[in-house]
C-alpha cells in the first residue's frame, strides 16, 4: 500500500518557514526596539518578628536609553504562612522625561524574590530610582520601614 506524505512535507515545510522568519528578527534590525538590558539596583530585607526593614541600594546607575528591565530583590523573614503578618516591597524608577514606573510585591509569609519594571527610557538623561519596604503586624500597623534612592543616568 502507498502510503501519502504530502501533507507531512507541508507541514514541516510551514514549520521551517516559521523558524526561519523567527530567525531573522534578531536585534539590532532597523524597526526592532533593541535589546532589553536587565539592572539590578539593590535589595530589600524585612523581619516580622524582629520588626526591622532594611534597603540597599547598589549606588549610581549608568543605563542605556531605551528598552530596560530594572530589578530588587526582597526577603522577608519570621513570618507563618498567613498570620496576618507581612511585608510591602515597592521598586520606583523614574524614566528620562521624570515620570515613575513602579512596582509593588505583598506577601504574608516568609519569601523571597524579585521585583521589576520594563518601560522605554524615552531618550537620555539624568533620573532616579527608589526601594522601600515596610513590615507590619495583624491590623496592618506598620511596625518599620526603609527607603534609599539612586542616582540613574541614561546614556
Amino acid at each position: 500500500m502507498k502510503k501519502n506524505y504530502g501533507f507531512g512535507f507541508a507541514l514541516a515545510a510551514l514549520l521551517l518557514a516559521g523558524i526561519i522568519c523567527l530567525a531573522s528578527a534578531v536585534p539590532g534590525d532597523s524597526d526592532d526596539i533593541g535589546i532589553l538590558s536587565t539592572i539590578s539596583l539593590g535589595s530589600m530585607y524585612t523581619d516580622g518578628t524582629g520588626d526591622t526593614a532594611s534597603v540597599s541600594v547598589v549606588g549610581s546607575v549608568t543605563a542605556p536609553a531605551g528598552q530596560n528591565t530594572f530589578t530588587a530583590t526582597y526577603r522577608n523573614v519570621n513570618d507563618v504562612d498567613n498570620d496576618g503578618q507581612g511585608a510591602i516591597y515597592r521598586l520606583k524608577v523614574y524614566d528620562a522625561n521624570g515620570v515613575p514606573h513602579t512596582a509593588e510585591k505583598k506577601v504574608d509569609w516568609a519569601t523571597s524574590g524579585t521585583i521589576s519594571v520594563s518601560f522605554n527610557s524615552q531618550g537620555s538623561g539624568d533620573a532616579q530610582y527608589e526601594l522601600w519596604c515596610e513590615t507590619h503586624d495583624w491590623f496592618d500597623t506598620t511596625k518599620a520601614t526603609a527607603t534609599d534612592y539612586g542616582d540613574l543616568d541614561y546614556v
